[in-house]
């Protein structure tokens, strides 16, 4: 579960391993809840349960001074004000792209740096004592020479690859893509590769670059260098660029949302700078940055196909689009578009005035909510009019252009990943509900998955399993205390041990009985509350730890009836597994059988003998793992449209400064 917690090590001599106590601030969402209720009230019948093992360090507190009394079934109990939790749901970042800066060789000097640079170092011996240095290369002598016109030289990109370059041509003083007066060979493949950039779902004109023509005047060499070291200032420019965007990304992930956790830095703009200038092929060498994965090859295939498909409906609504009977929003052309390409023929001929009118409209007048609604009946949903996600998903969630884009961002979202998962490895896919295990490029098991509700979404990210715990004790967060549990223990606190529960207070385990529930309620005190392990424990049987900052882990559910769901995004953060057992015996590299041994009534906590890698990813396009053909889902923390947007602005912000 990713609650913002404070942890740390309690001692419990009850307890096999390490007691975790957790203060999180999270707030659950209705459905959670009524679930939670549900298994708080009848610890026999267990229905659901939050998702994390979060359990803080109780703080110390002051003690009431006497035990307070029970009050079961005490009607005042409830009149007593409880201070709830509340939590924002997941917040979504203003995305900013890389601002571009000029590279800028206005303060180095060429002519000092080639002489030290590029003259021959003597040799430490009798025959070339005394004698003097050998003169600069030809090759360095030009370059030096265009020192003052480099330094006018108006090319911009990113402040990383900016500096790369100054560096570079600093210490090297030499052309990378021109020879003789003659842009190379070498250069022109690369620029043919960047102009089809598209093809793996990248923007060609972000990359582009002019080759200056073949033909110049003879007479005057120098303005014929001053273009090629334009050309060459650029081309690298660009050929970083590529390099970064097929190895890490266009858009930096953790820019987007707080639920995206993907580090970059694994493309350095200096050490391609270095091995381009020796390459023998560098157009091969920037297209290996790109993932070289049967996922990604799949995903490519099918992009192919789609841009080779004609007669299809290309009409898209902008991500994020939401409209109501009144407002006027320039959208409202495409739905009324997409309406007249995909409605049934009955629809048609009821609204076919109303829709002749409305092409081309910015207006949501009544007539169209009239036949909108008549839309939204017929499809199944709810007639309100509304034109938002649902609607919208209705009409164009067949469409050759919503399909591409999802592959797009397929595409971009596995670039953010390391571009080999492994021999082994676990995949979870939060909007398929899936979770996978990989063995030697082979599914070995799968499995449905509950993940994070919208409010409490699941993050991306990537880790390694470590450990596997049978028989888990959980540790009830604080949001959960005081906005679910609180009004019954106010009227029996003798429920908490009745049912399974523990009570810590300063470090120590307490009778329920003798806290102040009153004070705790009203926010003035702490206290933590374990639920020990039990059949009805929310964690279930087992859980499988991947340890990261967001507490989020898979693990058991005594709620298998989520499992039966089409849409299972009904958990706080956490991953419920449909047949935990199967995943645990996987990891651990044992028989399923061989699990037995571990269950019991103490906690047990089991290494695996070779962390494995998971990704805990988001992807609304995903290849089918045995037949490879592309899958789609629907966007279920509405990811997508975040993420079309950071494309735009990026795409506007380096367009603008080419």
């Amino acid at each position: 579960m990713h609650f913002p917690s404070r942890s740390k090590a309690l001692a419990v001599a009850a307890a096999s391993a390490a007691l975790s106590l957790s203060t999180a601030l999270t707030a659950t969402d209705a459905h959670a809840a009524s679930t939670l209720m549900e298994l708080f009230r009848q610890r026999s019948q267990a229905q659901s349960q939050p998702t994390a093992e979060i359990a803080p360090p109780p703080v110390a507190m002051e003690r009431a001074p006497a035990p307070v009394p029970k009050v079961e079934n005490d009607p005042r109990a409830v009149d007593i004000p409880i201070k709830r939790v509340t939590v924002k749901g997941p917040q979504v970042y203003d995305y900013k792209p890389d601002a571009l800066v000029r590279v800028d060789f206005s303060k180095i000097d060429m002519q000092l740096t080639a002489a030290t640079r590029d003259v021959a170092e003597p040799l430490n011996s009798a025959i070339t004592s005394g004698m003097s240095p050998l003169p600069p290369k030809p090759e360095a002598t030009s370059f030096a020479a265009l020192a003052e016109h480099l330094k006018k030289i108006d090319v911009r990109t990113e402040k990383g690859i900016a500096d790369a370059i100054v560096e570079f041509y600093s210490a090297h003083q030499k052309f990378l893509w021109s020879a003789d007066l003659a842009v190379s060979p070498k250069a022109k493949a690369a620029a043919a590769l960047f102009a089809r950039a598209g093809e793996d779902g990248l923007d060609p004109e972000e990359y582009a670059v002019l080759i200056p023509a073949e033909s110049f005047d003879e007479a005057d060499k120098q303005d014929r260098l001053k273009k090629l070291a334009d050309f060459d200032i650029l081309m690298t420019a660009r050929a970083l660029r590529y390099a970064i965007d097929a190895g890490e990304g266009r858009i930096t992930a953790d820019r987007l949302s707080e639920m995206h956790d993907l580090p970059r830095g694994r493309v350095k703009a200096r050490d391609v700078l270095e091995k381009l200038a020796i390459s023998d092929d560098p157009a091969a060498y920037l297209a290996s940055f790109h993932p070289q994965s049967k996922w990604y090859a799949d995903l490519k295939k099918s992009l192919a196909d789609l841009d080779g498909m004609a007669n299809d409906v290309q009409v898209r609504i902008a991500p994020g689009t939401l409209i109501r009977p009144g407002d006027e929003n320039a959208e409202i052309a495409n739905v009324v578009a997409l309406i007249q390409k995909k409605a049934p023929a009955d629809y048609l001929a009821k609204h076919e005035a109303v829709l002749a009118e409305h092409v081309g409209a910015s207006v949501y007048d009544p007539a169209l909510v009239a036949a909108i609604k008549d839309y939204q009946k017929q499809a199944g949903s709810n007639p309100d009019g509304v034109i938002g996600r649902s609607t919208i998903a209705t009409l164009q969630g067949e469409s050759t252009a919503l399909k591409r884009d999802r592959i797009l961002y397929a595409m971009e979202r596995l670039r953010w990943l390391p571009h080999e998962f492994g021999n082994r490895y676990v995949f979870v896919n939060q909007p398929a509900y899936r979770a996978q295990y990989f063995e030697g490029a082979q599914e070995k098991v799968a499995m449905n998955v509950v993940v994070g509700s919208p409010r409490h979404q699941t993050f991306f990210f990537y880790n390694k399993v470590q450990t596997v715990v049978f028989n888990p004790s959980w540790g009830v967060p604080r949001s959960i205390i005081l906005n679910e549990m609180m009004p019954k223990i106010l009227r029996d606190p003798g429920h908490l041990e009745r049912s399974g529960y523990e009570v810590y207070q300063g470090g120590k385990r307490v009778p329920s009985s003798s806290v102040n529930w009153s004070r705790i309620a009203a926010g003035k005190g702490d206290v933590g509350i374990r639920q020990t392990p039990s059949l009805d424990n929310a964690l279930g049987e087992l859980k499988i730890l991947f340890p990261n900052e967001h507490d989020i882990y898979m693990h058991d559910t005594p709620a298998k009836s989520y499992f039966k769901k089409d849409m299972r995004a009904l958990s706080h953060g956490c991953i419920r597994l449909e047949r935990p057992r199967d995943m645990a015996a996987a990891v651990l590299g044992v028989p399923v059988e061989s699990l037995s041994k571990y269950f019991g009534k103490n906690e047990r906590a089991v290494k695996v003998p070779e962390q494995i890698p998971v990704y805990i990813a988001y992807f609304t396009a995903w290849p089918d793992a045995e037949t490879g053909k592309i899958r789609f889902y629907d966007d279920v923390y509405e990811r997508d449209g975040q993420l079309a947007k950071a494309m735009e602005k990026t795409r506007a912000a380096r367009l603008a400064n080419s």
